[in-house]
């Protein structure tokens, strides 16, 4: 298990919390965008604090092109096994701390409001001249993985330095975290 700064009750409500200010976030508004200069520092950042090399930093055109690289067949085992490593080691312990039923209940808040951004997503992409929905809730699933990852690091305590909040700052800042293919890492 991780080492916590902080365990006490007053992480799930936290937790609860995040799910009310899922609605201010700028979802996918920023999807097809030249990257800035802060979002590659962030994206480095991420994948530094999962442990691994810096590949290229890719910034994605369109929604089309979007597609093309979330259905590639090289993506990164080792990022997946990173992040997934993360997210895991982040609900056991906060499990051990506050029993499952508890943080399940403060985590259903975070996934009920989360399903608001399959219309967030919907709506880029429907800016864009893209009306698929398929796509749409592609998107949407990510941002609420993310959103769920938030959960588990708000209720472990934990700061922004944590490559899970970082995830989701990209995210909620109007980005799609598309992960890592072949040599290069691709945000949308």
């Amino acid at each position: 298990m991780i080492g916590l700064k902080s365990l006490d009750s007053e992480n799930l409500a936290r937790v609860r919390a995040l799910a009310a200010e899922l609605a201010g976030g700028s979802w996918f508004s920023a999807c097809g965008e030249p990257l800035l200069p802060q979002e590659r520092t962030e994206t480095e950042r991420y994948l530094t604090a999962l442990g691994l090399d810096t590949p290229a930093i890719a910034g994605v055109p369109g929604w089309n092109e979007a597609a093309a690289i979330a259905q590639r067949q090289d993506w990164s085992h080792a990022w997946w096994e990173a992040e997934e490593h993360a997210a895991l080691d982040l609900k056991r312990s906060a499990i051990a701390a506050f029993g499952e039923t508890p943080l399940l209940a403060a985590l259903s808040a975070v996934a009920e409001a989360a399903s608001a951004l399959h219309g967030h997503a919907a709506l880029a992409a429907a800016r864009a001249g893209i009306a698929d929905p398929s796509l749409s809730r592609v998107a949407a699933g990510a941002a609420a993985i993310a959103c769920h990852q938030m959960g588990l690091v708000l209720a472990c305590g934990l700061g922004e330095d944590h490559p899970l909040a970082i995830k989701y700052r990209l995210f909620a800042g109007g980005r799609w975290l598309l992960g890592l293919f072949g040599e290069r890492c691709y945000l949308f």
